[in-house]
């Protein structure tokens, strides 16, 4: 890392960061991740008051442009009902919140995901996504090619199935290549970063304060082409995403759950030879920060130990701090906030707790009112469940209890609202309620982030969660 450059300061105890062009972020913090604008970005303007000052948010690259740009965002009204504030609201969110650019980097990890990366890329252009559809329905597949991103289309290559499935082709009609995912990521040529990556970091460069977490190959077991590759992306990205010279791309590492728990004996896990490699790629590099994806995370502890897994995070924010850059940790949940025991600065999820973009919804009438995060729990529970503790359970009990912004109990349905069914009566449709209540809880993690900021224990987050149901996060026996 330059010398010239800190972006973390620690004194009298207490650690804040830089991001973007946001200094004196207090740590640990919660960032929430911004999927799309009608939950999403509605609910993160609604409650921007819930969040800290200056409090990080995940935004997705690339598509951030068109989230921000929607009529139904722009059109948003003062309490007045009349009054257009989308517009203005939006800018200071921009100018009051560091964004923090997050490409899903599962996209780009599985050959099943290609309808979803497909999705993803054609969202801003209207025009595009129906010339691809057209010209892949003819059997036209390099003219629909043409229309992604030369970095992209390889991964898309990969599988068409999911595609032809979406577009109501038989699967099969088209020919695809079947190639993994890594070893795209091992051939892709240097130049078909620059026009993809480039794009994405004009976008982030062009908005009042802002940083990149560039997409890179998910590690599972260590192969050594395989991280060199990490390394390029994350060198690519630092070439693009600067403000007056200095860094605003983080080094991302992505890791399989699986990455820490294949070493045994002497033998190092795949885990912490990563680390090795990203303490040297860092060291040499110019970095405004470090990121730490974990697929799945809720998994970790399943496959591995809860001290191996300590002191992956320990070594890891310690050369955070050596290097004076923030750490990140994007869609942890609780493993993340668990995790700022040993250092993390920031953790984050999406809104709807999910560990990766799904395509497709829950098909009974339940299961289309999602998860919602209970507090005092750690823990995220249905709507209604026949195998134990539910929302409803609470609500029964006065409600949730959290942040004070939020709301306890579920908004009452709209008085012209025409119920199809009891469950709709007593809360809305599904949309209603996830948007008015299941996903504004979701920021309840600002609430623990806080908690644990300033219990000035030695292990406030364990402690938190100790006391909790959470039902993934485990801790190393100190007996």
């Amino acid at each position: 890392m330059s010398d010239s450059n800190s972006f973390k300061t620690t004194s009298n105890g207490e650690t804040t960061v830089q991001i973007g062009n946001h200094t004196g972020i207090e740590t640990p913090f919660f960032a929430p991740e911004v999927k799309n604008w009608h939950y999403d970005l509605h609910v993160t303007l609604d409650y921007r008051e819930a969040l800290d000052d200056h409090n990080p948010i995940l935004v997705p690259a690339w598509d951030w442009p068109r989230l921000r740009e929607k009529n139904a965002i722009l059109q948003r009204t003062g309490e007045d009902g009349e009054t257009p504030i989308g517009e203005n609201e939006v800018e200071k969110l921009e100018e009051n919140h560091p964004l923090i650019h997050f490409f899903p980097p599962e996209l780009f990890a599985f050959r099943g995901k290609t309808n979803i990366l497909r999705t993803y890329l054609l969202k801003h252009d209207k025009e595009a996504k129906s010339e691809f559809k057209t010209a892949f329905q003819e059997g036209e597949i390099e003219t629909a090619l043409d229309y992604l991103p030369k970095f992209t289309r390889p991964f898309i290559r990969s599988n068409f199935n999911p595609i032809l499935r979406d577009f109501g082709v038989a699967k099969g009609a088209v020919s695809d290549t079947g190639e993994d995912p890594g070893e795209i990521w091992k051939n892709l040529p240097e130049l078909h970063y620059d026009g993809f990556f480039s794009q994405i970091a004009d976008e982030a460069m062009g908005l009042p304060s802002s940083v990149v977490i560039p997409p890179v190959p998910l590690i599972r077991r260590y192969d050594s082409d395989l991280i060199s590759a990490v390394c390029k992306a994350n060198s690519k990205m630092s070439e693009f995403a600067r403000t007056d010279g200095e860094p605003r791309s983080f080094f991302h590492l992505y890791l399989h759950y699986s990455a820490f728990s294949d070493g045994s004996g002497n033998k190092e896990d795949t885990a912490s030879k990563a680390l090795k490699i990203l303490r040297s790629e860092v060291e040499r590099g110019d970095y405004a920060g470090i990121a730490l994806t974990v697929y799945k995370g809720e998994e970790v502890f399943e496959s591995s130990t809860a001290p191996r897994v300590g002191t992956f995070f320990r070594n890891l924010s310690s050369f955070a701090e050596e290097q004076s850059l923030p750490l990140i940790c994007p869609r942890s949940e609780w493993l993340g906030l668990w995790a700022t025991d040993t250092g993390v600065d920031g953790f984050s999820s999406l809104y709807n707790g999910n560990w990766v973009y799904r395509s497709g919804a829950g098909v009974d009438d339940i299961d289309q009112y999602g998860y919602t995060m209970v507090p005092s729990e750690s823990r995220s529970l249905k709507l209604q469940s026949s195998d134990g503790t539910d929302i409803e359970d609470h609500i029964s009990n006065g409600g949730l209890s959290g942040l004070d912004e939020l709301p306890d109990v579920p908004p009452k349905p709209p008085a012209d609202y025409e119920p199809e069914n009891e469950l709709q009566a007593k809360y809305g449709s599904s949309f209603y309620y996830r948007r008015n209540f299941g996903k504004p809880q979701k920021l309840n993690h600002v609430w623990e982030a806080r908690q644990v900021r300033f219990a000035g224990d030695s292990s406030p987050a364990r402690d938190h969660l100790d006391d909790s149901k959470n039902e993934y996060v485990e801790f190393e026996d100190n007996s």
